[in-house]
């Protein structure tokens, strides 16, 4: 049985990765289409993403979770 501080590692580490998935999937869209609006959409959105990513990396870190 894992422990309340596992699982909460657990989930941070799943939460870093789905953001870092769904950047790059922001960005692969991105480069694909031709809609300027749509891109700039989509860029911002990549951008949310990464800050997500970026927020949780840092939680990870002060918390000691590799």
């Amino acid at each position: 049985m894992l422990t309340e501080q596992e699982i909460i590692n657990n989930a941070l580490k799943e939460m870093l990765f789905n953001e870092d998935l769904t950047s790059q999937k922001y960005a692969d869209i991105a480069q694909q289409i031709t809609n300027p609006e749509l891109q700039n959409l989509l860029k911002g959105m990549e951008m949310a993403s990464r800050n997500n990513y970026k927020s949780i990396s840092q939680k990870m870190s002060e918390k000691s979770i590799t």
